[in-house]
Formats: C-alpha cells, structure tokens, sequence
C-alpha cells in the first residue's frame, strides 16, 4: 500500500478546466483525520472546499495561495511521516496528472474508461476528442477527423472545434439560404429567430428539447462552436450613464472571511434567533474602575473586562444559557468560557477565556489584553479559540449606540453591548438627574432558551453591573 498520496485540482462541472487555490486550511506537517477540510478552490462560479478523503499528514504544497492550476494538476502531497523528503521529490516529480481536458458527460464516470481499449464499433476512436468537443462538433456539423487538437497528445478540445467551425465556412450561407433551412427543422421559434439573425444554419443540429427539439440554448451553443456569435456580458439593468458608474473592484473573500461568512450564515439561517435588550446604569461600575486604576496594582481593567466577568457570573447563575446547541439537543457546562470578539485586520476573531466566573477581575484584565494582542498579531493557538460557551461583543468603543449580535454556533447566545450615553433619570426624590446608561441586547437560540430566561439572565447581569462590588468577590 502506498504511504504517499496526490492531491489534485478536482473537476466540479462540465465546463471547468482550471480553479484557483484561495486558501489552505493545514499546513505542511499537520495531519488531520478524514473529513477535514484541506483546501478552498474557487472557480468562475463558485468557491468549495476540498476535504480530505482519509486521514493523513500533509507533507508538501505545490500551488500556493492566489495561484491558478489545471484540473487535474497536483496541488498537493500527503504522505506519513516516515517517508523521506527525497521519496516526495520523486513523487511529484514522476508525477503523471490525469488528463486535464477531460469533460464528464452522462454515462461517463472515470477518466480511465476514456483511455480504456477500443471498441470495434467505434470509428470515431480514431480521433481523440473530449466529449464536451465531440458534442460541440455534433451541433455544429464539423468533422472531428479535420481538426487538429490542442489537448494531451493531441486530443481535441472544445475550442479547436470552435475554431475550425469558425473557418469552415458554417456561417457563410446567405440570410435567405438560412432562413429556408431552418423553416422546416424542429426547433422552438425563438431558436429559429436567433439563428436566422446569427446567420447560422439548423439543419442536422440535435436537439435537446422534447423529442429532439431544438431549444434556444442548443442554437447558441452551436453558434458559439461555430464562432459566429458569443454571450453579451451582462449589463446592470435601468442604469442611465449620465455621469458614469461609480468604478470598483472585487476583492476575493480570504479564508477567514470565508470561515465568517459559512459559520454566520449557516447560524442566520439555521438558528432561531430572538432578541432581548436591557438598558444598564454603569456609572457606579465606571466609578469603580477609575478607582481601581488609580490604584495602580496589576493590569489596567476596562469596562469590558467588568462585563466578562458579569457575564461569567450571571451565566453560573444561569446555566441554561451557558449552552451549546445542536440538532439533536442542548450541553450545558460547568464553567463559563466566554469568548470575546476581536476586531482584527481583515476579520473578527474570538478567543476564549476561560471559567471567568471563578477568576479575578484582575486575572480577567490580564488574560483578555494578552489574547487581544496575540489575536492581532495572528499568534492565538487553535485551542484558544474553541470551546467558548458565551460570546460578548462590544462596540461601545466605536460609539455605538446597541446592535444586534448573530449567535455563534454552537453557542446558545451572544451579548452585544454599544456605548455609553448620558440621559435624563428620575431620582429617588422625584426629581431628575442625569446617569450614564449603556444598552445591552441578548440574541438567543429559541430552540434552547426561552424569552424568560433571556430576561432572567439579562436582570441579574444588571444587578452585578450596577452594584459592581458583587464583582469583586
């Protein structure tokens, strides 16, 4: 059995012929069990993630990210770890890539059976083609034998056959002599008016439509192998050019944009979200940390870490909110690891502390500084950014003012905070003052919590927020 196994450029659709690699998701020396995802390719329509089809250890990378390669070529190696580098070199260097060209068709499942002997049926073997070419060569009457390929050993490729029905005269005949062929065949009117402006003759083309009918797409397609017409590029509809459109350019998702974007749009969509928002008073709490501060012992403390630990708090007190949840049912845990989110060049990262119900406001202060700093320097390990069972996001410091936050799954829920702002409050007396107010709003999975825990929750957070004290203990 051999310890060394190719990873190549897959073929996802009948017009692929190349993919770009935008991302590796292992390294060279990482191994990863069977399912992992290894490898995002994207192509003119879609981006898909390569996974791996048994486990193994990935020893070398051959195409790296931003770069293009052909289907079919090695983009990567995974071999165990006693196999010599040099054994490697040789393997890809010996490395013989499956036929690049190759184009699926119905009844067609392995490249191989195209390079299996040939039939004595078959006269067309003589011509190395592709299917994709032979079609095209069958809509639009050109005769494989005459045309040179450009493939793997001369195997013809779709282009060629454009190619030669573009100089074989196809569209040579008169508008009249079109349009008299194409009165008596079998085709959609529609079909028959494009082809009669293109210039392009239906007779003998096959049809895909019921009973052989020739639909539109077959006529175009046909126009196209002929080179008599190509696809207009599509154009923004009700858009007069009076000034010019605003100009722009695509940037390509980068895998942690990617990885955002699957993890919060499987959670938009999948998860039931409600929300619950609570205004809290911190000016207390803001008191406290000015004085705990100007004590100058240990690390500085800001107002997030004072809402970490309320939230690792009222999540003890709480559990039915400290909670993954899945499909088939809810794990409640013992220590509340909150994951805090980072902004970061390019992304949002969210390490994770842990058990803050139990450590220090100090301690508190101390670790979330450490894993903002690494999470911008991109030094966080894998295991500090798994496992959170809460997440709490703060704007605040942006000036905003409340948000709604998307869970992120597994968890239960997330805590979104905004800024704090000065607003009129009625005092003891009946009189009225001034309190510096910040909005708190709980997004939770209905599946697992229920609209009164939300509220239970969130009441006893803003009972530890604004006696800050209980925080200290």
């Amino acid at each position: 059995m051999t310890q060394i196994t190719p990873i190549t450029l897959p073929k996802w659709g009948l017009e692929m012929s190349e993919g770009t690699v935008t991302g590796w998701h292992l390294k060279p020396g990482d191994s990863a069990e069977k399912g992992a995802e290894l490898v995002d390719v994207e192509t003119d329509k879609i981006v898909n993630c390569v996974e791996l089809d048994a486990p193994g250890t990935l020893r070398r990378i051959l195409v790296d990210e931003g770069e293009v390669a052909p289907v079919g070529a090695l983009i990567a190696v995974m071999a165990d770890e006693s196999v010599e580098e040099a054994a490697i070199d040789a393997f890809v260097a010996e490395f013989k890539p499956v036929d690049a060209s190759f184009e699926p068709s119905e009844g067609e499942d392995k490249p191989a059976k195209a390079e299996a002997a040939p039939t004595p049926e078959a006269p067309k073997s003589e011509v190395k083609a592709t299917p994709l070419a032979r079609r095209t060569a069958e809509q639009s009457g050109v005769d494989l034998s005459a045309v040179q390929g450009s493939g793997h050993k001369g195997k013809v490729m779709r282009d060629d056959v454009a190619k030669a029905g573009s100089s074989s005269g196809v569209s040579k005949k008169s508008a009249e002599e079109v349009r008299a062929e194409n009165a008596g065949v079998h085709a959609s009117p529609i079909a028959v008016k494009f082809a009669n402006e293109v210039g392009l003759g239906l007779s003998g083309l096959k049809g895909t439509g019921r009973k052989g009918r020739v639909s539109l797409g077959d006529a175009e397609e046909a126009a196209i192998a002929a080179g008599i017409w190509s696809r207009p590029a599509k154009v923004a509809r009700g858009v007069v050019d009076v000034a010019g459109p605003a100009s722009g350019s695509e940037q390509p998702f980068t895998g942690m944009r990617k990885s955002i974007a699957r993890a919060l749009v499987h959670s938009k969509q999948t998860v039931p979200h409600f929300y619950t928002t609570v205004d809290l008073r911190v000016d207390a709490l803001m008191d406290l940390r000015k004085g705990m501060n100007a004590a100058g012992e240990g690390a500085k403390i800001s107002v997030n870490d004072f809402l970490i630990r309320a939230c690792g708090v009222a999540l003890g007190q709480h559990p039915g909110v400290n909670v993954h949840v899945s499909d088939v049912g809810v794990t409640l845990f013992d220590s509340a690891d909150v994951s805090v989110a980072v902004a970061i060049e390019g992304g949002l990262i969210t390490p994770v502390l842990r058990d803050v119900g139990n450590r220090g406001l100090r301690d508190i202060a101390a670790g979330a500084a450490d894993l903002a700093a690494r999470a911008r320097s991109r030094e966080l390990t894998a295991e500090e950014l798994k496992g959170g069972t809460f997440t709490l996001s703060n704007l605040g410091m942006f000036g905003v003012r409340e948000f709604d936050a998307i869970i992120n799954p597994p968890q239960g829920a997330i805590l979104a905070v905004g800024g704090p702002r000065r607003e009129a409050v009625e005092l003891p007396d009946g009189g009225v003052g001034f309190a510096t107010m910040t909005s708190a709003t709980l997004s939770a999975d209905h599946r697992a919590i229920d609209g009164a825990l939300a509220a239970q929750f969130l009441a006893t957070l803003k009972g530890l927020v604004e006696d800050p004290m209980r925080l200290l203990q």
